[in-house]
């Protein structure tokens, strides 16, 4: 049986237990045909995960790597990633919940990579049919489970996660869009939304908002953790009901 690598991040449990589902329900794939650090199952007690890692890279017949925000910022996820497309008689399938724009720059522009949307699962689909990874008479399940799953992944990265403190009072998480404002103020969107805000309002996206030169600016794809000094939702002719928050203290991580 074809043997499935699923490169990814920690970071991005849920998605990829979503995903594993998927290849399994809508693919036909045996979950013990998907090689994944994520389930405690794949990997003993003991073993030198990287040795493991490195005879599973092997043993596949195609390497998934699921791109995320979270992905990019993982040495090992781009270190298998690199493997993946290097190793000779793999095939080597990117998936992403990024848009290209954010890829661009990376040593992987020139190859194609698949949105994880129903175009894209679907052309995969027609690929895993080609390469004997999964059986063309499945295309009813597929056909079947695909709505749902597309609804699920899109669920997932639409920035909608509730952020919640960690045990030292820190918010992680992403950055995922800058505003222009005036030259004094720095203005960023966020992945997710905190959990039981201080102004208890709703807000469509939320924003960290500082003066200049307070912290470090930020990019796109930057991950940090920040405390809250307060909250507040303002509307926006440009981004709708916003909440901005003013941290009490802000890493980039």
């Amino acid at each position: 049986m074809a043997k499935i690598f699923l490169s990814h991040s920690t970071k991005n449990k849920e998605l990829v237990e979503n995903f594993i589902e998927f290849l399994q329900l809508a693919l036909g794939i045996s979950r013990g045909d998907i090689f994944c650090t994520i389930a405690v199952e794949d990997l003993y007690t003991g073993e030198n995960f990287m040795e493991r890692i490195r005879k599973e890279l092997q043993d596949s017949t195609a390497v998934i790597s699921l791109i995320t925000e979270e992905y990019l910022g993982s040495k090992m996820c781009l270190i298998e990633m690199g493997a993946g497309w290097s190793m000779a008689g793999k095939r080597f399938i990117p998936i992403t919940t990024l848009p290209f724009e954010r890829l661009k720059d990376m040593p992987l522009a020139g190859v194609q990579i698949r949105k994880m949307d129903r175009d894209g699962l679907s052309a995969i689909f027609g690929e895993f049919i080609s390469y004997g990874i999964c059986d063309a008479q499945i295309v009813t399940e597929f056909t079947r489970h695909l709505p749902e799953y597309v609804a699920k992944f899109e669920k997932l990265t639409a920035g909608n996660a509730i952020l919640e403190k960690d045990t030292e009072g820190w918010y992680h998480t992403v950055i995922t869009e800058t505003r222009q404002v005036k030259e004094k103020y720095r203005c960023y969107k966020i992945k997710g939304k905190i959990d039981r805000p201080l102004d208890n309002g709703r807000a469509d996206s939320e924003w960290i908002f500082f003066w200049a030169g307070m912290y470090d600016d930020l990019q796109v794809g930057d991950h940090v953790k920040f405390q809250i000094s307060k909250t507040e939702v303002r509307t926006f002719n440009d981004i709708g009901k916003a909440r901005n928050i003013y941290p009490s203290d802000l890493v980039k991580i």
